[in-house]
This record gives structure tokens, C-alpha cells and sequence, in this order.
């Protein structure tokens, strides 16, 4: 069985990916947290087994192995899409870690004319 293997840094392929059943992806550890990528995994866990597993200290690998081989699809554009379903989810993780407490403010203030005539 074939399998191809891209490293991702920075959400940028570092190889191509060619017609197989079984994909990995190599995530840089110091760009891509576990949570935003066991986000984005679970999108695609309908056609796909996918496994996650430390390759190294530098690297998470994400496997790919498609459910239905009999189904010819363009999954390769779903496996390319990862990254960038990855990188979303890691930049809402970020902006909610740096910038969650202005939006709290934001919707406290927002109902505090509600909460005065609560009391």
C-alpha cells in the first residue's frame, strides 16, 4: 500500500500528495496545538479512519486511511483542505485564548441593562 507523507509548518505542504488510500500528515508541534487538530479531525472521521500519534518531540502525524475504497472521489482535496481546516481552528483557539475576556466584557456589558431590572 502506498502511503504518502507531507510535513506541514506554518499550514504550508512540503510535498505533494499523489492518488492512494492512506495519507499522513506531519503537523509541526510548535505551530498546531492537539485540540484545534482533534477539531479538525473529526470533520473528516465520516470517510476516513484517522489516527494521531507523536512522530517526534517537532511532529504530530496524522494518518489518513480512507473507508470506502470502492468510492473513486477527489479525497486528495479533502486531505489538502486539512491544513487549512487545522489552521483555522488553531487561530479561534489563539484569539480565544489572547482576546476571550474582551468578549466576555463585551456581552457582560451588552446585558448588564437586562441583569439591572432582573434585580
Amino acid at each position: 500500500m502506498n502511503t504518502h507523507t507531507i510535513e506541514i509548518r506554518k499550514g504550508i505542504f512540503q510535498n505533494k500528495i499523489e492518488n492512494s488510500n492512506l495519507y499522513t500528515l506531519n503537523l509541526a508541534k510548535e505551530y498546531f496545538e492537539k485540540e484545534p487538530i482533534m477539531q479538525a479531525i473529526h470533520e473528516y472521521s465520516d470517510k476516513f479512519f484517522v489516527t494521531m500519534k507523536p512522530l517526534n518531540e517537532k511532529f504530530v502525524s496524522v494518518t489518513f486511511n480512507i473507508k470506502d475504497r470502492k468510492e473513486n472521489t477527489t479525497d486528495i482535496d479533502l486531505i489538502e483542505n486539512f491544513s487549512n481546516r487545522v489552521i483555522d481552528y488553531q487561530i479561534r483557539n489563539d484569539l480565544e485564548k489572547n482576546y476571550g475576556h474582551i468578549r466576555d466584557t463585551i456581552v457582560e456589558y451588552a446585558y448588564s441593562p437586562v441583569k439591572k431590572k432582573m434585580i
